[in-house]
């Protein structure tokens, strides 16, 4: 389970870190509007609560040996639902940087997989 801490620590990191690229990309676009920075913040955060979420889940599964949680993909479902949402409907907040977030773990973590990173059983 430490592992799993320290994924979703280096998750929140590299989300802060892609946040900040796409922000300062979108000012090439859209100048100092707030609306895409905000649905950065509101997708990271509804993201990093996905993650957390799912690490609660895997938890249970691990010492509960309880293998079915849909109360927690249920919840999951709500948040993805509820930022997708507030960035569709509000003038506040842009849709495309609500939605980012969400991508962010397959890239992090893909990235992660591929940097040559070998896990061995051997205790470092």
């Amino acid at each position: 389970m430490e592992d799993l801490h320290k994924e979703l620590r280096f998750a929140a990191i590299c989300t802060v870190v892609l946040d900040v690229l796409l922000w300062l990309g979108s000012l090439l676009f859209t100048g100092l509007e707030m609306a895409f920075p905000l649905g950065l913040v509101l997708g990271s955060a509804g993201m990093l609560a996905n993650l957390l979420l799912l690490r609660r889940s895997i938890r249970n599964a691990v010492y509960h040996g309880k293998t079915k949680d849909i109360t927690g993909y249920l919840i999951r479902c709500l948040i993805a639902s509820a930022v997708i949402a507030a960035g569709l409907l509000s003038e506040h907040v842009s849709a495309a940087g609500a939605v980012l977030p969400f991508l962010y773990p397959k890239l992090i973590f893909g990235i992660l997989s591929f940097s040559g990173k070998k896990k061995s059983g051997k205790p470092e």
